[in-house]
């Protein structure tokens, strides 16, 4: 059983997780694991070329069960965090913003967690789809539950302000990777995942 409406946290049967130990795990749960997935892929000898993309690493292996255990755990941590900030910030911020900031969230986590198990080389439209899902509606999540947020201190508004750009700039250096590659690609070409990923290399 699970109580998401905890005083100062949420309830896992008889666990207690604090809501700034559930902040901090939202984080660094996928950090941790991308960064192992994508260090294990490489030292095996698996990685297509260095750099490769973080997808590239949810490949058959132990790479493979990191990936796909902690982006789904992630995905659930997202969803706690994002309803866990509708339920305790509610009354004292603007409340339409803050949930539509939450169902972004959850949204989010939802397509995290099916990312998971849609590996690229398997599923590789449906792991487009929940990928843009992460990544759009992520950036759409932070935004909302920034301006939502009442009277932010100046360094945490100035640091999510940073993040935001960063994210926005990352993103659209991917998309625009993406788009000059496949349009070299013909009709067959785009259905394999590793195609477009060689001359992306050189972009």
């Amino acid at each position: 059983m699970i109580d998401f409406k905890g005083q100062g946290g949420i309830k896992l049967s008889n666990k207690f997780v604090a809501d700034k130990m559930l902040a901090r795990l939202g984080w660094t749960v996928p950090a941790v694991t991308l960064t192992l997935a994508m260090l294990i892929h490489w030292l095996s000898g698996d990685a297509r070329e260095v750099p490769f993309f973080i997808s590239e690493s949810d490949y058959p292996g132990p790479q493979r069960i990191l990936f796909t255990s902690g982006l789904f755990c992630s995905g659930f941590i997202i969803c706690a965090v994002s309803f866990r900030l509708w339920w305790t910030q509610r009354q004292d911020c603007r409340p339409k913003l803050l949930f539509i900031s939450m169902l972004c969230g959850i949204y989010t986590g939802i397509n995290m967690s099916l990312m998971a198990f849609a590996n690229m080389y398997d599923f590789l439209e449906f792991h487009i789809f929940t990928a843009l899902g992460v990544f759009q509606v992520g950036m759409l999540w932070a935004l909302m539950a920034h301006l939502a947020l009442p009277d932010p201190q100046k360094k945490a508004k100035f640091l999510r302000w940073i993040a935001m750009l960063v994210s926005f700039i990352s993103y659209n250096v991917m998309t625009s990777a993406l788009q000059h590659a496949v349009k070299v690609l013909s009709k067959a070409d785009a259905y394999d995942a590793l195609t477009p990923l060689d001359p992306i290399q050189h972009t």
